[in-house]
């Protein structure tokens, strides 16, 4: 499992959805979809820039600087030569990236302005922070030994954003929770080629910022800096850090190689990860150096031992296994009575979470015990959206309020709201949980366009919620007229989103829950015949549903035929 999450935007599914761009169907449920090349391609043939030459203007000098920037294999080593001596010492571009549309026309003289527009920046992992439309780079030039250089400059690497996309590739920076208890995967871009691995060690050891308090904890000490590269020698990364040792006691370390495997997990050429700090190397269960790529999977963001079975109501009755295989529990609500409209199973699938059909009730129970309590730990809501449970056994249910919309946790039995920016009080009809319990995503009705939204939640070290970041909306096709049917996890950091074209058609598109534009790789585009109502996933490995009435397709396996639902079987979903 864990070698299908290589290279990817946090274990990602690997769909099979077919190469190619989006079109109208002509037959059947399913057509083509539209992905980006294939992470595992290192595109085109690598570009060395042509240096400063001798007598050139300033302005060339300026015009030569960006264009040395994009350099492949990705490199600033000629960029250097167009800066002063000071400045080519001092210059960090590893602080930060700025992806550009357009590079506009630079102002003469010795200050220079070079206005860009649509800019992205990306922080020192390569986390995505923001979009602007435009901005103004300033630079300032003197003479060196007769010769124009640039003095004074950001410390950035500056591209365009289609340079950054054949050169960048989605990834994943793993940290825990506040808790320690389970892995948070974070979404960053990682330069392609040789350096992969060393660039996600850097990434890891570089600081989260202020956006990440409460939310991540990472266990590498503060001073520990990584060595020039990561060699893979047969399969072993070799992580050689620079620090004290005797800082680091067994559950640091522990936590450590935790965090390495699974961040270099995502680099296919790597089976086993060995590290050390100073002179020391540090060992895992038994003593044993390297280790393999199973180790941490108690920490899994997806849920250690989490079920894979499908849950669903017949004729007011659970039901589990798999589609066209699914039969009743034998907990309280496999017998009929309780009038149920929708449900959510929590991770081992052992408890599951209820909606009364007035959806103005959460009922709870054990899902195969037949003497088992059936408690109501939420009554007199108004209008209850289906619950969705995380790894510390949270159940959280949207009351969608007649357009002033409650979230709702119910921990140990008991329930409590919370105030959660751009949701509470908004008109909001879809709410899901990470399983990590670090991200909620929102559909948020809009008066002509729906948008989806994403949510950090803040924990103290007990777990307790602490509040929240503010809210994200993530970038969807800018069609004035969207209306999102449904939205449903499809790895730890991605989502896909279910949306009307016309009255004909649907599509599914997967997007990053960090906001970043561009899209996955894995994924893509789908869009399907008929009016498509919901989607059935799982952020784990698993078969991906998209549901019209009966008619079931599969979005991961399109060739293959799935049976029709039986009739009044409803609210079919994966645990969590």
């Amino acid at each position: 499992m864990r070698r299908a999450a290589a290279r990817s935007a946090g274990l990602l599914l690997a769909a099979a959805l077919l190469a190619g761009c989006v079109r109208m169907p002509t037959s059947g449920p399913v057509v083509e979809s539209e992905v980006t090349a294939d992470a595992e391609d290192v595109p085109g043939i690598s570009f060395d820039p042509r240096p400063p030459q001798e007598g050139e203007p300033a302005a060339d000098i300026v015009d030569g600087f960006f264009e040395a920037m994009k350099a492949t294999p990705v490199s600033t080593t000629v960029a250097r030569q167009f800066l002063s001596r000071e400045a080519a010492e001092s210059w960090t571009p590893e602080q930060q990236v700025l992806t550009y549309g357009e590079l506009g026309d630079a102002s003469t003289g010795i200050f220079v302005r070079v206005p860009l527009s649509d800019v992205n920046t990306y922080d020192a992992r390569g986390a995505w922070q923001r979009t602007d439309a435009g901005a103004q780079l300033s630079l300032r030039l003197v003479q060196e030994d007769g010769e124009w250089r640039i003095d004074e400059l950001p410390d950035a690497l500056i591209v365009p954003d289609s340079w950054f996309a054949d050169w960048y590739e989605r990834a994943a920076l793993y940290y825990f929770d506040p808790t320690s208890q389970v892995l948070v995967p974070e979404p960053v871009f990682v330069p392609r080629g040789e350096g992969y691995a060393s660039s996600l060690v850097r990434g890891l050891l570089t600081p989260p910022g202020e956006e990440s308090l409460d939310v991540v904890r990472s266990y590498f000490p503060p001073g520990t800096t990584p060595g020039l590269s990561v060699p893979i020698e047969s399969g072993i990364a070799r992580v050689a850090l620079s620090g004290d040792p005797d800082a680091v006691d067994d559950e640091t370390a522990e936590r450590m190689l935790t965090q390495l495997v699974w961040t270099l997990g995502q680099e296919p050429r790597i089976s086993a990860v060995e590290l050390s700090v100073g002179d020391r190397t540090f060992t895992g269960p038994g003593g044993l150096a390297p280790v393999n790529l199973s180790f941490g999977a108690a920490y899994d963001p997806n849920g250690d031992r989490a079920s894979a079975d499908l849950f669903a109501l017949q004729e007011d009755r659970l039901v589990t296994g798999r589609v066209g295989d699914l039969g009743p529990t034998s907990g309280p609500f496999g017998e009929p009575g309780y009038g149920l409209r929708s449900i959510g199973v929590n991770l081992p699938g052992t408890r599951v979470a209820a909606v009364s059909a007035t959806g103005t009730d959460l009922l709870l129970t054990a899902t195969e015990a037949p003497t088992g309590e059936v408690t109501t730990p939420v009554v007199g809501a108004v209008d209850l959206a289906a619950p969705h449970w995380d790894h510390r056994d949270r159940i959280w249910v949207l009351d969608r309020g007649a357009g002033r919309a409650r979230v709702v946790q119910v921990t140990d039995g008991e329930a409590a709201e919370l105030v959660v920016p751009g949701l509470t009080g908004r008109r909001v009809t879809e709410l899901i949980v990470s399983r990590d319990g670090s991200r909620l995503v929102a559909v948020v009705r809009g008066a002509k366009a729906d948008r989806v939204v994403s949510v950090r939640v803040r924990h103290d070290a007990a777990g307790t919620v602490l509040g929240f970041t503010p809210p994200r909306t993530l970038p969807l096709p800018t069609e004035d007229t969207v209306r999102i049917r449904d939205v449903a996890w499809r790895s730890p950091t991605t989502v896909s989103v279910l949306s009307d074209i016309n009255e004909d058609f649907s599509q599914v598109r997967t997007i990053s829950v960090d906001g970043a534009p561009g899209g996955i790789s894995t994924s893509g585009t789908t869009s399907l015949r008929g009016r498509v109502r919901t989607l059935v996933s799982t952020p784990a490995d698993g078969e991906v549903y998209a549901l019209a009435g009966r008619t079931v397709v599969s979005l991961t396996r399109p060739e293959r035929l799935v049976p029709d639902l039986p009739p009044g079987l409803t609210s079919l979903t994966y645990v969590g």
